[in-house]
């Protein structure tokens, strides 16, 4: 399934769902182009929904960690420079990969409200944001803050 935001943004959103669990997929996708766009971002993010299983093996692989995780970020090419003109092909700035029941399970605020912060959180994540460093920590919590209106990140 593909979900693109309207022609005038400059962030297109493919999505897949590979779990059972019901989100609003439509909410999904917004937080993540509204995030990306907020950044001056430009490109394609490819978002993917996952059950724990598969999550698991996903951050066995790619984290080197045991079970499954919230969210997991792949940076592809990043962003575009907004000054590059449409010439060129779309610029993949990366994948998302999410895990509803995790989300779920770890929620204060209800699961929505927990995968608005995880989307902006990943999304940040693709566009180059890391919480490696207090510092760095600051500064994702901060703008996941101001697009979501909560924030997760820790050093």
């Amino acid at each position: 399934m593909k979900s693109e935001p309207p022609s005038s943004s400059p962030i297109a959103i493919t999505f897949s769902d590979e779990q059972a669990m019901g989100v609003d997929i439509d909410r999904i996708v917004a937080v993540a182009a509204r995030t990306a766009a907020s950044e001056g971002a430009m490109g394609e993010i490819s978002i993917t929904l996952v059950n724990p299983e598969r999550m698991a093996e996903l951050n066995s692989e790619h984290m080197g960690k045991t079970g499954p995780t919230d969210v997991l970020a792949f940076p592809i090419d990043g962003p575009a420079d907004p000054g590059m003109g449409d010439d060129g092909p779309p610029r993949m700035i990366g994948d998302l990969v999410l895990c509803p029941e995790v989300a779920a399970a770890q929620a204060t605020q209800g699961l929505q409200a927990e995968l608005d912060l995880l989307v902006a959180h990943g999304v940040l994540h693709l566009l180059g944001y890391d919480h490696d460093t207090e510092a760095g920590a600051e500064r994702m919590r901060s703008r996941e803050f101001d697009l979501t209106g909560q924030s997760g990140a820790r050093a």
